[in-house]
């Protein structure tokens, strides 16, 4: 099991920084906190929010 420290992510349960990690196991994304044992699992079948087009066409009137 190869376990990464995020750099800079605070614990939502403790506040300690520094102290998160994030491995897989069964395939899944599982983040925990070294200091206080706070585990976290990334959802699966979560879709990616899509963003709306932006229409930047406008209509321009030149005035002298």
């Amino acid at each position: 099991m190869r376990k990464m420290f995020i750099a800079g992510a605070k614990c939502p349960e403790c506040g300690q920084e520094d102290k998160i990690f994030v491995y897989q196991k069964d395939g899944e994304d599982i983040a925990e906190c070294n200091a206080c044992g706070y585990t976290s699992v990334r959802p699966k079948d979560v879709e990616p929010v899509q963003e709306q087009a932006v229409d930047d066409t406008g209509v321009v009137k030149f005035v002298k």
